[in-house]
């Protein structure tokens, strides 16, 4: 699965964020932590296993534990407003960096709401019209705290250039919040 497909639109950057994108996911966790250092490094290791080496160096990494389950992000994180539709889940078991993907939807009247909203509960910047729709850009992560887990946090639509005071006019907006079980 590659990265556009897993993030959607809710995250509509031109073909080189699209490459940075990728890279700064995996930089923005844990630059300088080796191979050797990841948890759940073989398929072999128990869930014990996979749970003691995400103590020892996966917590601080911000990764999510390796018993996560794919779920409404948001909502664990009591952060979820109530205009905001929770679609679904995906996770690639099968990509090294094992990432699962939380997809929302907000109507384009409730998205200037949700823009601030995600500014004020996470510190996301405000969208920006880049090319062919409103984007939060390159890849924007949140922490809670210094042992939580980084979130990857993404809204965005394609669409004509609609300045913010017209987004009524745009039926939804796409966002995304991600993690990540396993360092690259």
């Amino acid at each position: 699965m590659n990265l556009m497909s897993r993030l959607g639109s809710a995250v509509l950057l031109p073909w080189y964020l699209l490459v940075l994108a990728g890279t700064a996911r995996a930089e923005a966790l844990s630059p300088a932590q080796s191979p050797a250092q990841t948890p759940a490094q073989t398929p072999a290791q128990t869930p014990a296993q996979s749970l003691a080496d995400w103590q020892a160096h996966g917590r601080a990494a911000g990764l999510a534990r390796p018993d996560t389950p794919c779920q409404d992000f948001l909502q664990t994180l009591g952060k979820k407003p109530d205009y905001v539709q929770y679609l679904g889940c995906e996770q690639d078991d099968d990509s090294y960096i094992q990432p699962m993907d939380a997809r929302y939807r907000v109507s384009g009247a409730d998205a200037v709401a949700m823009e601030a909203y995600l500014g004020q509960a996470f510190g996301m910047p405000p969208l920006t019209f880049v090319c062919c729709g409103w984007s939060s850009g390159k890849p924007f992560f949140w922490k809670g705290g210094p042992d939580g887990v980084a979130y990857e946090i993404g809204m965005g639509v394609e669409t004509p250039s609609y300045p913010r005071d017209q987004w009524h006019k745009i039926p939804s907006f796409d966002i995304t919040v991600g993690v990540i079980r396993k360092s690259p």
